[in-house]
């Protein structure tokens, strides 16, 4: 471990619940405050440039700025973290959290080993299918990674897809725990029925992850809006970043940041992209 990391970091990891570390480390999330009209022939006046209604926003008065988080967004705290129903842990944090935080939430509050080794998994949103044979050599290159970190935007979609259904036939047909963790870095305004998805409602949560789970390349596309998708549901754990808008999936260059930091803690680590 990088000699950087305190004696205070290890007091926290150790003796702090994953909830108790996340509520002292007081992680902001982004909400729109000033109405900003999306003027286009799609939309109507009460549209904000965030994609959120008029009267979701405080400050009904029209401006004609540039929409910037910001300057039409304020901080919150933020109370969306927690286990989702398959296990996995979450936490919804701003757009522009400091590193050093994200550092703190993944090695700390939720006690995930430094990696040897981190592959970023990047792709369209493109179907894939492949036969037998290169499904059990993808997922074989991905599982015998030793304490490898995979990261990917989450969406169940193209090649994230693939890792998702590569790490549940592991689950399924290895008794093991898998040497490797899968970090979904997305958008919480991007992912379809976010709302139920962390809700506390274990039936309703229940239903929308077994909605996400049976969907398939040509499923629930009507229903879902654009610049939706659906959350992968077989990543360990997922990074849900907020920049106060909806349906907008850009998060600029924050993974990639966010691996440089991670990999500078040991100057051993690999860094690998996909």
């Amino acid at each position: 471990m990088s000699k950087s990391r305190s004696f205070t970091d290890h007091q926290l990891r150790d003796e702090l619940s994953p909830r108790g570390a996340i509520e002292q480390l007081n992680i902001l999330r982004r909400v729109c405050h000033k109405f900003t009209p999306k003027r286009d022939k799609h939309n109507k006046d009460d549209i904000c440039i965030c994609e959120r209604r008029k009267e979701e926003h405080e400050d009904y008065e029209e401006s004609e700025d540039r929409w910037t988080m910001t300057y039409h967004t304020r901080e919150v705290i933020s109370s969306d973290f927690g286990t989702l129903s398959h296990g996995g842990m979450y936490v919804r944090l701003a757009l522009d959290t400091p590193l050093e935080k994200v550092e703190k939430i993944l090695l700390d509050a939720w006690k995930i080993h430094q990696p040897l080794f981190i592959a970023t998994i990047v792709g369209g949103a493109k179907y894939f299918k492949m036969n037998d044979k290169l499904e059990t050599n993808f997922i074989n290159g991905i599982v015998d990674i030793i304490n490898a970190w995979l990261l990917s935007s989450g969406y169940n979609i193209g090649i994230v897809q693939l890792v998702g259904h590569a790490i549940h036939k592991f689950k399924l047909t290895n008794s093991k725990k898998a040497s490797f963790t899968a970090i979904a870095v997305c958008k919480w305004g991007c992912i379809k029925d976010v709302e139920t998805i962390t809700s506390q409602d274990d039936q309703e949560t229940q239903k929308a992850t077994t909605n996400v789970q049976n969907s398939s390349k040509n499923d629930e596309l009507g229903e879902r809006q654009r610049g939706q998708w659906d959350l992968e549901m077989n990543h360990s754990h997922y990074l849900m970043l907020d920049d106060g808008s909806i349906r907008n999936y850009e998060i600029g260059d924050y993974r990639t940041r966010l691996v440089t930091h991670m990999a500078r803690l040991n100057k051993e680590h690999d860094i690998f992209g996909m």
